[in-house]
């Protein structure tokens, strides 16, 4: 198949999002030939083809997004057997939906069979007259204008577009999705994130290091965590995917030259903190970093917390830290283009997160042997599939600051902590990226199929 995947940021360093699409391209590539057009290319993999977007308007953001959606609509029009889109364009048969759409979380609408204006006299008038104000918000609005007619044309499954299939990435997101938009479960699909997990990561880093002839520093740094023999019990010859099972990826000598390659103590002034927890995310607010560092000042003063992603660069977030006298235990260390390292680095992972609809940062610890502690279903997707007390500690309210550090406190005990690291690694095996690239190639032959039985003279175009 020759593929055409739409993705305006296409690097490492974006959200979990970009990161779906990355991993979905480079599982994928070996089987077919897939094109990328993208306004931000940071990423190299092998028989991958990488299109360059224009992007002539950063802001206001919605009119770059017309662009984009204009621009590979032009470049997609034909030579390709499957368009795919994860971001909001009116074209291409395959629908990725990574967030919850603008409709429902501005309008929180629920659906109901009974008809419209007993559904007004309900809560009666006032409930009516906010609904008309939002409308009115939106028709004075052309940022959510377009938003919610963008959603709409991706999300239309009906007779201009026969042969689209959607797919979301948490069964909590379907769900939501079923509820709002005239989908039906036979063109809706779940496709959960997988995850590389810790070896495949070694291996790349290896070849990062193989591939350059004048070592970064970065790659200097890490030469030694780099290579598991080098810990006590591990064989020059058992580099294996058997070797990285959780007892080894919870290895203390590890997670402590982890610590010391990202430059840990000096990033706290050589505060003698013995446990570190870590937060990663983009957006401090909604990924609920206030109230982590709220529940710091709770736990004992030997922990700290690492915080990664563009949520470290928050002037409010370092403020609240200051004021709530823990600014020396918390090491802000902003956009990584790895995160690994700190995944191995870390005794527990927090994501007390607002709204999230996968969470794939709580995958990604997971298969580092990390126990985590994550919102409930209604804020992060990926709570639907775990047990709580099993492959999670799942917090009822992620907004309860006691909750959140008794939570802490309890994984921080090795005899609760262990136990269900153990059991979140052996959760995580189970989700790699081939089975999603498997899951999705039969998504790509129902689209096919579907078109080939309408059109079976020719492809009909894209939808």
């Amino acid at each position: 198949m020759k593929i055409a995947v739409l993705t305006r940021d296409f690097s490492p360093k974006a959200g979990g999002a970009e990161h779906y699409a990355m991993s979905l391209v480079e599982g994928l590539s070996s089987r077919h030939e897939v094109h990328v057009f993208a306004q931000t290319i940071e990423h190299h993999w092998p028989n991958v083809h990488y299109h360059r977007i224009s992007k002539p308007f950063t802001r206001p953001r919605f009119v770059n997004q017309w662009w984009y959606a204009w621009q590979t609509w032009v470049a997609t029009q034909s030579g390709f057997d499957i368009v795919h889109a994860h971001e909001n364009t009116w074209h291409g048969e395959v629908q990725t939906v990574h967030v919850l759409p603008v409709w429902i979380h501005y309008f929180a609408l629920k659906k109901s069979s009974a008809p419209w204006w007993v559904s007004l006299s309900r809560p009666s008038v006032r409930a009516a007259v906010s609904h008309c104000f939002k409308w009115l918000g939106v028709l004075l609005s052309p940022r959510l204008m377009s938003y919610l007619w963008l959603e709409h044309a991706r999300l239309d499954v009906g007779p201009h577009h026969p042969h689209r299939h959607i797919t979301s990435v948490s069964a909590s997101l379907t769900e939501q999705l079923l509820g709002h938009f005239p989908i039906g479960t036979e063109r809706l699909h779940t496709l959960m994130p997988g995850v590389s997990g810790a070896f495949a990561w070694w291996q790349q880093e290896q070849r990062k290091e193989q591939e350059r002839s004048c070592p970064t520093p970065e790659i200097i740094a890490w030469s030694e965590v780099l290579r598991p023999r080098a810990v006590a019990g591990v064989g020059e010859h058992a580099c294996t995917e058997s070797a990285f099972h959780a007892d080894f990826l919870r290895s203390s000598d590890l997670s402590a030259r982890a610590r010391v390659s990202l430059g840990l103590l000096d990033l706290t002034k050589g505060s003698p903190l013995s446990h570190w927890l870590l937060w990663v995310g983009h957006d401090d607010q909604k990924k609920g970093l206030p109230a982590l560092l709220k529940a710091l000042v709770l736990l004992p003063s030997s922990v700290g917390l690492m915080v990664v992603g563009r949520g470290a660069l928050s002037a409010s977030a370092r403020a609240l830290a200051q004021s709530y006298g823990v600014a020396s235990r918390v090491a802000w260390l902003g956009p990584l283009s790895e995160v690994a390292p700190a995944y191995w680095a870390c005794d527990v992972l927090v994501h007390p997160t607002l709204e999230d609809t996968f969470g794939m940062v709580v995958l990604e610890a997971m298969s580092w042997a990390r126990p985590v502690v994550v919102s409930a279903p209604e804020f992060c997707g990926i709570s639907s599939h775990l047990t709580h007390g099993q492959e999670a500690w799942v917090l009822p309210n992620p907004e309860d600051v006691a909750q959140l550090s008794q939570a802490i406190q309890a994984l921080l005990d090795p005899a609760v902590g262990a136990p269900m690291a153990e059991r979140a690694w052996s959760w995580s095996q189970a989700h790699d990226w081939e089975s999603v690239c498997l899951a999705q190639e039969a998504v790509y032959r129902a689209v096919l199929e579907s078109s080939q039985r309408a059109h079976p003279t020719g492809r009909a175009g894209h939808g």
